[in-house]
């Protein structure tokens, strides 16, 4: 029995021609996946509740739901899945730098456009591995670079004078350790005096503060890099002993 398929397609007729050759194409390599009626919106919902939920960090999951239904799904979220064109997303980051802030105070920043991109290519490439796509599209757009931006870094000539002057707060210790350790801010306010080990001087960071929703909690590492051994030097083991 013969199978049919129909799609439409909203431009020229060159594009509909392209389209039909794509699909030819993926039929002659045992590729073609069966287009389903869902829309890039439902997509990214399904993607945010099902794969961002359980493989994210609470912080990258919370960061993906707000950029994705904040900007994302009011763009592009109308635009079915398997008819997303490369063009759709150009379009869409031309946009979202000139006029993109949700306040509708001018454009967003090319680092956010980008982030957004990255987004994307993330859920396509999960779409194709859930069989509704065969081909990532935003592999085939370049998003905007950003601009390269030098951070001013506090110079070890200045840590003994800022140390002095955080030395009557109650946050000395804190300040100190995260100079001589790099822990995160999150990292820091996690630590117990069970993970300190005095006598061998050294701290496990097995533990993170996290706050969402103005209520705190403690989540374990996302990463085993995350969860690590980190050496004291002896002048901040003396402080914290």
């Amino acid at each position: 029995k013969r199978l049919r398929h129909f799609e439409s397609i909203k431009g020229t007729k060159k594009a509909a021609q392209q389209r039909l050759a794509e699909l030819l194409v993926s039929i002659e390599q045992g590729s073609y996946v069966k287009p389903r009626r869902i829309t890039l919106g439902g997509w990214l919902n399904d993607w945010l509740s099902g794969y961002v939920a359980t493989n994210c960090s609470l912080r990258t999951a919370e960061s993906y739901q707000s950029e994705v239904r904040r900007h994302l799904i009011p763009a592009l979220g109308a635009i079915p899945l398997a008819q997303l064109q490369p063009q759709h997303l150009q379009n869409y980051y031309a946009s979202a730098l000139s006029q993109g802030r949700a306040d509708g105070r001018g454009g967003l920043s090319a680092r956010t456009v980008q982030y957004h991109h990255r987004i994307l290519s993330e859920a396509l490439s999960h779409a194709i591995k859930m069989g509704l796509l065969i081909r990532n599209v935003a592999e085939a757009v370049d998003p905007p670079r950003p601009e390269q931006k030098n951070m001013v870094i506090l110079v070890p000539e200045d840590i003994p004078q800022f140390l002095e002057a955080a030395h009557e707060t109650p946050y000395h210790a804190l300040f100190y350790t995260a100079l001589y350790t790099g822990m995160r801010l999150g990292e820091l306010l996690g630590l117990r005096w069970c993970d300190v080990d005095l006598d061998r001087a050294f701290l496990s960071v097995v533990q993170a503060l996290y706050k969402r929703s103005g209520v705190c909690k403690m989540v374990k590492p996302k990463s085993p890099h995350s969860r690590r051994r980190i050496a004291l030097p002896p002048s901040l083991a003396l402080l914290l002993h």
